[in-house]
This record gives structure tokens, C-alpha cells and sequence, in this order.
């Protein structure tokens, strides 16, 4: 089995919870349903405004990269429901460690601001 499979979570939760859980977010929601290509694992943070949505795809022909996103409610004042924070390659274990310190600082910037209302 694949590094990145194994520890995908535990870096996960160990890079977004410290700010997160601060923010007012619920423990992690995990799904990784999927054992075979393509593999999708998918660490959900809920807040009753907001949704951190960060996942692991591994896919054919080097198809392998984090993607962070944050999801809005949709009576959230918002310009945007969905916004990207960040999608980098993760070709290996220390690819995708480095892609979720960048998108769990990028996403806790974003709600900041937000909830500050800039």
C-alpha cells in the first residue's frame, strides 16, 4: 500500500486541526471508501458557515495531487460558495505533506478574513 494512503489522514488532521478546532470546527469527518484506482480519500472540517474540504486523488498516469476547498453554506453571504484553496502535486509522502502546510495556513487566512469581514 501506498505511504501517502496510510498517513494521508493523520497529516491531515494534524496540519488543519490545530487551526481549525481554534475556529470553532468539529472533529474531522474522514471518507476513504475507495481501496482502488482511482483513489479518492476526502477529510472534511464542518463549521454551521463552512466547509474544509481537503483530499488525497491518486489517479493513472501520475494523476496525484491534494486539493483543498472551502464550501459555504448557501445562506452564507458569500461572492463565491466554493473556493479553491489550493491544489498541489504529491508525487510523494513529503510532496503531499508540504501541499497540506500550504493549504491549511492558505485555508485559515481565507476564514479569518472572512469572519473578520474583510
Amino acid at each position: 500500500m501506498d505511504i501517502r494512503v496510510k498517513t494521508f489522514v493523520a497529516e491531515a488532521r494534524s496540519r488543519f486541526g490545530v487551526f481549525l478546532e481554534g475556529l470553532g470546527f468539529a472533529s474531522p469527518e474522514v471518507d476513504q471508501s475507495q481501496e482502488t484506482y482511482p483513489l479518492v480519500m476526502h477529510l472534511r472540517y464542518h463549521r454551521g458557515d463552512v466547509t474544509v474540504d481537503t483530499s488525497l486523488v491518486l489517479a493513472y498516469a501520475g494523476e496525484e495531487y491534494v486539493c483543498t476547498s472551502l464550501l459555504w453554506a448557501a445562506d452564507a453571504p458569500s461572492r463565491a460558495r466554493s473556493v479553491t484553496v489550493g491544489e498541489d502535486t504529491a508525487h510523494t509522502g513529503y510532496q503531499m505533506r508540504r501541499a497540506l502546510d500550504k493549504h491549511a495556513q492558505a485555508a485559515t487566512d481565507l476564514i479569518t478574513r472572512r469572519d473578520r469581514g474583510d
